[in-house]
């Protein structure tokens, strides 16, 4: 008879990635991640195979709940509050982190693993094309409706707000103030007419 696991694998790798979040993978050890996960050595590797297969499942994880959450209010009403909601909502996120803020978690990851790590690459350029697209189909929307400046190419806006996106949240690390953040987000909008 096989033997149940006495852990619960999705809350292990919900612990594992507050801790990469929080303090970055190479930062990160085995041990810190034993203990956090509340597993031993055997169930660790039985389940999630090394550190590096846990890290890329945790990246994994973070960006199905974020890109089901951005492309969610894209699709919802007014293309350009849509647009709007989703930079005031990653204004809330980001502003409501406690000091020191985390930021976001593929942004961090983009900028301390992706340039010698081709799989976390990889997976981050895929969130990034997936938010592009969800971006270019709003975009392309709101021109349809007249919301949007049609004079501008909807790639070129949506490429333009993923730009900003990130420079958000990397502004937002850094300890910048609700007040700054909240301009950041309105001015990326303004390329949208």
């Amino acid at each position: 008879m096989a033997r149940t696991k006495g852990f619960e694998p999705e809350r292990a790798l919900d612990r594992a990635m507050e801790l990469f979040w929080s303090r970055g993978y190479e930062a990160t050890s085995l041990r810190e991640l034993l203990e956090e996960m509340g597993i031993g050595q055997g169930s660790f590797y039985g389940t999630f195979g090394d550190k590096h297969a846990l890290f890329l499942a945790t990246l994994d994880r973070y960006r199905e709940a974020a890109e089901a959450g951005a492309v969610a209010t894209l699709e919802d009403g007014s293309p350009k509050e849509a647009i709007r909601a989703v930079f005031g909502g990653m204004v809330d996120v980001l502003a409501g982190q406690e000091e020191p803020r985390r930021g976001c978690f593929l942004a961090n990851s983009a900028v301390e693993i992706a340039p010698h790590d081709a799989e976390v690459g990889e997976r981050i350029s895929r969130y990034l094309q997936s938010l592009e697209d969800a971006f270019e189909r709003t975009v392309r929307r709101g021109q349809a409706t007249g919301e949007i400046d049609t004079r501008r190419d909807p790639r070129t806006l949506a490429r333009s707000l993923v730009n900003n996106s990130l420079g958000l949240r990397v502004l937002a690390r850094t300890g910048t103030d609700r007040r700054t953040l909240e301009d950041a987000a309105d001015a990326a909008l303004w390329p949208l007419g």
